[in-house]
């Protein structure tokens, strides 16, 4: 016999075990899925290449596809993360180069994102380039503040 909803919820009050049994019997197929758990977070090289293949994917979609910019951004923030801070530069360096290709050089979007990449070189131990990148930065967020 089916239960219904309120069924269930007056046994979970009462504790009984077979309402339990019932609810995780459910999950057994996502719990053969994913047997580290529902919540459990995927192992480092399990999202680097997830993140490998999601760009790739986006990669061959048209261009300016978001799909590609997104992935981008993650991998550099998991690079980041990892303290990988060469590897998150490169990252930073081609979605720069499809901003600019979208926006334009001298867009603000262009400058947020040359502040995050000189603030990953810094990490890098790449001073010089970090300082570069932060002048271009500053000189468009300069022509493109109004004025009052």
């Amino acid at each position: 016999m089916p239960q219904t909803f309120e069924t269930k919820r007056k046994l979970l009050i009462l504790g009984s075990p077979l309402l339990l049994f019932t609810i995780f019997s459910g999950c057994n197929q996502q719990l053969e899925k994913y047997p580290q758990g529902r919540h459990a977070k995927p192992q480092p090289p399990q999202v680097e290449q997830e993140l490998l293949a999601t760009i790739n994917t986006a990669e061959n979609l048209e261009q300016g596809n978001p799909l590609l910019v997104s992935g981008l951004y993650s991998l550099a923030n998991y690079y980041h993360d990892r303290k990988e801070y060469d590897k998150a530069a490169h990252q930073f360096q081609r979605i720069l180069h499809i901003k600019e290709q979208i926006n334009g050089p001298n867009h603000p979007d262009v400058a947020a994102i040359l502040q995050r990449y000189a603030r990953v070189l810094q990490q890098a131990n790449r001073p010089t380039e970090a300082t570069n990148l932060l002048a271009r930065a500053n000189a468009i967020l300069s022509r493109s503040t109004p004025r009052p």
